[in-house]
């Protein structure tokens, strides 16, 4: 179980480097933020679950943990994305 564990943990920090890295790129901001919102949430959540398989009797705390960023990854995504569409239609600079 360590090992799964491990692969999970493992796998979501990639994701979470990958889509890091990406913000370099020269595409608009709310590609970059598209790409970040679903490479960070997936991310953290692949790592909380390997938590879970690694340690089953600390389930709870992880499990709201885990509940915690399926709700407010893709919120704060949202919000921001809503910011700067708010902010291109009164003509301000992203």
């Amino acid at each position: 179980m360590n090992l799964l564990g491990d692969i999970l943990m493992s796998a979501g920090c990639v994701l979470m480097v990958w889509g890091t890295l990406y913000i370099v790129r020269e595409i608009p901001f709310i590609e970059k933020l598209h790409t970040l919102g679903i490479s960070d949430t997936l991310g953290a959540l692949l790592i909380v679950a390997g938590l879970i398989v690694r340690y089953p009797s600390r389930i709870v705390p992880l499990g709201v943990a885990f509940l915690g960023l399926l709700f407010w990854g893709p919120m704060v995504t949202y919000v921001m994305a809503k910011g700067a569409k708010y902010n291109a239609d009164r003509g301000e600079a992203e």
